[in-house]
């Protein structure tokens, strides 16, 4: 009986299933990594839900909100800068972080591990080593005509309380002579964060501003949806804040 040779893949053969392979990988792993990612932003924003859900019972225990944390040694945003609150976590609000860790709660954020997620509300405030302010409150910069208008331009917005309002402490209370719209926010530095570019842009005001939801801003941040994350870039706040009416918006309403 004659031998039959094995019959073996050519040369060209191979390169063009190695093409072909090379070409399917190349329209899957976008796709994959995109899915990864709205996962990921999903899962944000539902633990920003859970936060908001620890204000609010709070509030119902103590008929305020806790202090936003401005210490200075908390550093910028991209530090501990506006940390959850301690109170959530010692009142078994939130999950609390071991004794001695920078973070108040074990709530940490997913696009900035090793830091919790961002709290931000006007009144009270943390200014000093863990000492409440009696003279100066917390501000938040808010567009003017927010949430139905949003801007970062430093001209069309204000901050809560202004300098120029009576703002006085009593106690355990904060009086103002103008209600910020806005009672309190909470947020993640979301994907592709960029700290010098948010200073450019707006200073301290994000991230109300809707435009900055998943984009980028500091002393104006995080309530302008100008700085709400955008699919697009890839890159902004992911929010949740709480209005003065009690509604509750923010980057979970967007469709990515």
């Amino acid at each position: 009986m004659p031998h039959l040779a094995k019959k073996g893949f050519t040369l060209v053969e191979l390169l063009v299933v190695i093409a072909v392979m090379a070409m399917l990988m190349g329209i899957l792993l976008p796709s994959l990594a995109q899915a990864r990612l709205q996962s990921k932003i999903l899962a944000a924003n539902i633990d920003l839900q859970q936060i908001g859900i620890a204000l609010e019972c709070y509030y119902d225990d103590y008929k305020k909100y806790p202090p936003t944390r401005e210490d200075c040694q908390t550093g910028k945003v991209e530090d501990h800068l506006y940390q959850l609150p301690e109170e959530l976590a010692r009142g078994g609000y939130l999950p609390a972080a071991n004794s001695g860790d920078v973070m108040a709660t074990i709530m940490e954020d997913r696009f900035h591990r090793g830091h919790t997620y961002k709290y931000r509300s006007p009144g009270e405030v943390y200014k000093d080593r863990g000492v409440i302010s009696k003279h100066i409150p917390a501000r938040l910069w808010i567009p003017n005509n927010f949430p139905s208008a949003s801007s970062i331009d430093e001209n069309k917005g204000q901050k809560y309380p202004n300098d120029s309002e009576r703002w006085q402490y009593l106690g355990h209370y904060s009086l103002f002579t103008k209600q910020s719209p806005v009672t309190w926010v909470v947020f993640s530095l979301g994907p592709g964060f960029d700290g010098a570019d948010i200073q450019g842009k707006v200073g301290n005001r994000y991230p109300v501003s809707k435009e900055l939801w998943y984009s980028t801003v500091e002393k104006r941040y995080p309530v302008s949806e100008k700085l709400w994350y955008v699919s697009k870039s890839h890159t902004g706040f992911l929010v949740r804040l709480r209005l003065k009416n009690g509604q509750q918006i923010g980057t979970f309403q967007k469709d990515y």
